[in-house]
């Protein structure tokens, strides 16, 4: 019996459900005439999840190629990982989380010529959480504040497809695979290999929804005032905290409504912003 066997014989039972580890993959599909164009995903490895407090201590990115009509992903083409040392050491937390020890980053600084170098000429930028990963890159390096960028949980339709959390492990075991993280560039990699997986109620590929949603161009509605005791009307009606407003991103034609809905029943005074891919998951907004 084949191991492909086993495994159908198992999960036709209904009690279990096998998943695979994630092997290196190249070529995802062969070349069929589309009109290509090239993305990277971006992962970084840190002292912590607080942008102003805490430090990169590893960069990592991975170019792959993807057709811009259907969000097929054809092959992975290169990929670049460097280290670099925190002014404050790595503790045993961050060591355990994901796998980086001092040692690995003693006296290393990623390079900003080669960060530049790898990212030029390529005008997307994906990350799994872009509201970190991009403040933080940004935060080291200003030239990715150029870039427009998706990401892989906020610009994905996660919910409408029954997937209520979206961490990249649980993603990933969704849709029968694991891998070795936390590693940057195993995430990279992982999170690739999720883009290319369908959206069964969507139905089209992960990339390709994420392309259509991080192309929308909307309005960025900040409720100001004392939001505490609305906060769970405002998430309930699809706001999201940023860590110092409440937020909620409409079609322009909606802006003026929910201004005047923020106002008639809470008394809170609205700041609307532009948004679309270039400044979208960063701090400018």
């Amino acid at each position: 019996m084949t191991d492909t066997d086993l495994i159908k014989q198992l999960e036709n039972t209904g009690n279990y459900k096998v998943i695979k580890r994630l092997e290196p993959q190249g070529i995802y599909n062969n070349d069929d005439g589309g009109e290509k164009k090239i993305a990277i995903f971006l992962d970084i490895e840190s002292t912590g999840t607080n942008i102003d407090l805490h430090e990169i201590i590893e960069l990592a990115m991975v170019k792959f190629e993807y057709n811009s009509d259907d969000g097929k992903i054809y092959r992975i083409i290169e990929e670049f990982s460097e280290f670099q040392e925190p002014q404050k050491e790595i503790t045993a937390k961050i060591t355990e989380l994901t796998g980086i020890t001092n040692d690995m980053v003693k006296g290393k600084k990623i390079s900003s010529d080669n960060v530049q170098a790898f990212i030029k000429d390529i005008p997307l930028i994906l990350a799994h959480n872009a509201s970190f990963d991009r403040q933080m890159s940004e935060k080291y390096f200003s030239f990715f504040s150029e870039k427009s960028w998706g990401c892989s949980i906020a610009d994905v339709d996660w919910e409408k497809n029954g997937y209520f959390k979206q961490s990249l492990e649980l993603l990933a075991y969704k849709y029968g695979f694991f891998f070795d993280g936390h590693r940057a560039t195993n995430d990279c990699l992982a999170s690739i290999h999720l883009l290319t997986k369908e959206l069964q109620k969507s139905e089209c590929f992960v990339l390709n929804n994420l392309l259509f949603n991080a192309r929308k161009k909307l309005y960025r509605i900040n409720a100001l005032g004392k939001t505490y005791d609305a906060k769970d009307d405002l998430k309930e009606r699809g706001y999201k905290w940023n860590g110092k407003f409440w937020h909620i991103d409409l079609d322009k034609d909606l802006v003026e409504s929910e201004c005047g809905w923020l106002k008639d029943n809470y008394g809170f005074h609205s700041k609307v912003a532009y948004v679309d891919s270039f400044n979208r998951h960063s701090n400018r907004v």
